[in-house]
């Protein structure tokens, strides 16, 4: 067995004692202003604090369907499918009659629907639709679709669409067009039906009007342009690549190759991602892990000598990995802080990520 699907089967072992409840994952989760900095440092220090804060996020649900269908195709085992045809279920019965899943109800976020939930929901449906052909998921992403479309909208910029964040806002976030982009052509792929990409192309003109000079995508257009640069911009690169493949549009690889080249300036000597453009700390091991699937992928696509750098963040995040299979979140956090809680989103993200890794010596050696 490889020293990455040893690490991803490790990680699933914890991820399945910590957070599986038999539908869904869930657990604690550090967004939010008031966990970033004050309250998750707290429960990091003392875990015998009462728990009141366990939520399923879709998006960590998606990145858990990908993950066992990754693991499903390295080891053949039968139960990864079941994982995922648990977990798919829980997705379809939990949306609303009018498709809008509502985020989880942390503070401040009461109520809220939003692009993310919606659109991860839709791409781990999407998933687990290829792999077992029921109709309901494909159902259950169209229904989300139509609601992106019609009830949360966009806005036009120059001659370009962005994706709004929120049912109720505008912020001009290109993070949540990249991943709606991606969406549009997993539809389009598996339907046939050409509408699913009557907004794709305004939705590229809006990330090509966002673009920096150096490739980086800012965080939200002309409000925040530097935050957590390296992070967003290793989710976003992954989707418009997934766009990408499925679609062989030259302007997407265009955006592509400037973003590889931003990318490849965000990693640490000692192989962890960057926390922004201007500080090395505090480390995020699930941002690591982004980046190096992010430089992976651009090193396939052919975008540049990127292997070297992938291979020294995986290489990081290997060497951070605890004895129950978990990740820390961070450490460095004020220069002093660790955050030791195991957050299930965060935790699926990088089981995923790992598997990228894995796939590529074929798993089991």
């Amino acid at each position: 067995m490889s020293e990455y699907l040893e690490a991803a089967c490790a990680l699933h072992e914890h991820i399945m004692r910590a957070h599986w409840d038999g539908q869904a994952i869930s657990g604690p989760d550090p967004i939010g202003k008031i966990h970033w900095r004050v309250t998750r440092f707290v429960r990091s220090y003392f875990p015998w604090l009462p728990r009141d804060d366990r939520y399923i996020y879709l998006q960590g649900q998606a990145y858990w369907i990908k993950a066992n269908l990754a693991l499903f195709s390295l080891t053949q085992e039968p139960r990864y499918l079941e994982f995922v045809s648990q977990c798919a279920d829980y997705i379809v019965q939990s949306q609303p009659a009018n498709g809008a899943w509502l985020h989880p109800p942390i503070w401040g976020r009461r109520g809220f629907i939003s692009t993310v939930e919606g659109v991860w929901a839709s791409l781990g449906l999407m998933a687990a639709y290829r792999q077992m052909g029921k109709q309901a998921y494909l159902d259950s992403a169209l229904k989300w679709y139509a609601f992106q479309v019609h009830g949360i909208g966009f806005q036009r910029i120059e001659d370009g669409l962005a994706a709004n964040y929120y049912a109720h806002s505008s912020s001009r976030v290109p993070n949540v067009t990249t991943m709606l982009i991606w969406l549009t052509a997993e539809l389009y792929q598996i339907t046939g039906d050409k509408q699913y990409l009557n907004y794709t192309g305004q939705m590229l003109r809006f990330i090509e009007y966002s673009q920096l000079d150096s490739g980086e995508l800012p965080y939200a257009l002309q409000a925040r342009t530097h935050f957590m640069c390296y992070q967003y911009n290793s989710f976003q690169f992954l989707d418009l690549a997934y766009y990408y493949q499925l679609t062989g549009d030259e302007r997407a690889r265009q955006i592509l190759s400037k973003m590889a080249r931003f990318l490849s300036s965000g990693i640490t000597e000692r192989g962890s991602c960057r926390y922004d453009c201007f500080r090395e700390a505090p480390e995020t091991n699930y941002w690591t892990v982004a980046l190096a699937a992010a430089l992976r992928m651009a090193h396939q696509l052919g975008l540049g000598s990127y292997h070297d750098l992938s291979e020294r963040a995986y290489g990081r995040l290997l060497s951070r990995q605890n004895l129950d299979g978990s990740f820390n979140f961070s450490d460095k956090n004020y220069r002093l802080l660790t955050d030791r809680r195991s957050y299930p989103r965060q935790q699926a993200m990088i089981l995923t990520f790992l598997l990228l890794r894995a796939e590529e010596r074929g798993g089991v050696a």
